[in-house]
């Protein structure tokens, strides 16, 4: 989709149903926070997402010009509906799970609200004022939130800790405080198995230097050069921390589990996730999906785990039938769970979003712009895409979409990279973003 101009000088864009009152912008920011907090209510409705609703007369107007948000509104509908009709034809040889077919809609379209309701909160406050408050509610939310698990760092601090020091480190154009902040992050992360965050935030700060080098550069490595040298770097760091690991460095545990998911399944990735493989072979067969509302019959049990069993995953452990089908279908993939749930109208929602992200890249990269908060939500979001269930991704996507949103339509004031310089503008829609 055709993009804004990066550079522009024009004051920023007040719609006519858009006010900037001190009580506006205090209602923004407020709520802003109670999103990221994730209070449940019912049926995967939150307190936050609700109060977007209940305020959806205020933020609808300036939402709907953003050409990102109402294709993600017109998207989300469809698979909502897709997702309803698929279970209507299944439940003839498979047993529906009202629950899950309302939570799942339910789930959709209120990131659709929510991405909205951040949208208009950029016009009212900024995308700067709009970020922190969305990390800070992270952050406050931490005690409401602690998992079980022991590993205190991997399981419970490390992301909105993460995401609310990064969250102030992009206010910032300062890259050797910002760089030794993601250092400090990933080794501690490191030290504490957390092996794939730490290799975000690597990739982090890898993709901040290399834009400073590149902004003395041609246009060319400022372009689609410089961000499949981006992609690269990633392949690279993955390659260097998984030697790092296997050689001890970061401890015992992490080396022997990164050890036994290479024996089992020939790499990191294939051996850490065998629910891929219980992905790939639902998807297969039911190309078309099955429904968001529809309980796994036993042939699609026993095919999932002969998929697992055949990458040297012993499936016959409780987990394959207690969280990825004990209620419903969880296959720990945003792909393979769209696709599963909302059909092919699923894959056109993770495909937009895929888009957006690499549009949003791009673009900032371009204008020299990129700030650690976008780069690590982005890292993290191909991720999840492909390697997590979306309930835990969702607790990051509104604001990713949002910032990525930003960074694919507002105008970039000048090179720098932190959140201050951008800023929704009067869109030029058809014009395109500075040759590559």
């Amino acid at each position: 989709m055709a993009s804004a101009p990066v550079f522009s000088s024009a004051p920023p864009f007040l719609p006519r149903n858009e006010v900037r009152s001190p009580v506006a912008q205090a209602v923004a920011l407020a709520v802003t926070v109670i999103i990221a907090i994730r209070v449940d209510l019912q049926f995967s409705l939150t307190v936050g997402g609700a109060a977007a609703l209940v305020l959806l007369p205020l933020w609808f107007g300036t939402a709907v010009r953003n050409r990102w948000v109402r294709l993600i509104a017109v998207l989300a509908v469809t698979a909502t509906a897709s997702g309803v009709l698929l279970t209507m034809i299944n439940a003839a040889n498979h047993t529906q799970v009202a629950f899950d077919l309302a939570a799942r809609a339910v789930s959709i379209l209120q990131l659709a609200a929510v991405i909205g309701f951040l949208v208009w909160a950029h016009h009212v406050t900024s995308l700067a004022k709009t970020s922190v408050a969305f990390a800070l509610g992270l952050a406050i939310s931490i005690p409401l939130h602690v998992s079980d698990d022991p590993n205190l760092w991997r399981f419970t601090l490390s992301v909105p800790l993460g995401v609310f020091v990064l969250a102030l480190c992009s206010l910032t154009d300062r890259l050797m405080l910002t760089l030794g902040v993601i250092a400090g992050l990933a080794v501690i992360g490191l030290l504490n198995d957390s092996r794939s965050n730490s290799a975000f935030l690597l990739l982090t700060g890898v993709v901040l230097i290399w834009q400073r080098l590149s902004v003395v550069g041609s246009k060319r490595t400022r372009g689609w050069g410089g961000v499949l040298s981006i992609a690269a770097a990633g392949g690279l760091i993955a390659m260097l921390l998984q030697s790092a690991i296997l050689e001890g460095y970061f401890g015992e545990v992490t080396q022997a589990r990164t050890a036994e998911q290479i024996q089992r399944g020939g790499s990191v990735v294939v051996g850490g996730r065998p629910e891929l493989a219980a992905s790939l072979a639902l998807i297969a067969r039911y190309p078309f999906g099955l429904g968001s509302g529809i309980k796994a019959s036993y042939d699609d049990i026993q095919a999932a785990k002969s998929a697992m069993a055949g990458i040297g995953y012993d499936p016959n452990n409780g987990y394959v039938e207690r969280f990825m089908f004990g209620s419903g279908i969880e296959v720990h993939s945003v792909i393979g769970d769209y696709w599963i749930w909302y059909g092919l109208a699923g894959v056109a929602v993770v495909l937009a979003v895929l888009i957006l992200l690499v549009s949003a890249i791009k673009r900032g990269y371009v204008a020299g712009a990129l700030t650690p908060l976008l780069v690590y939500l982005a890292a993290r979001a191909f991720w999840d895409l492909a390697f997590s269930p979306f309930d835990s991704a969702l607790r990051l996507w509104p604001l990713t979409i949002s910032i990525a949103i930003a960074y694919a339509t507002y105008s970039f004031s000048h090179q720098r990279a932190d959140l201050d310089v951008i800023a929704p503008t009067r869109g030029v829609r058809s014009q395109a973003v500075m040759s590559p």
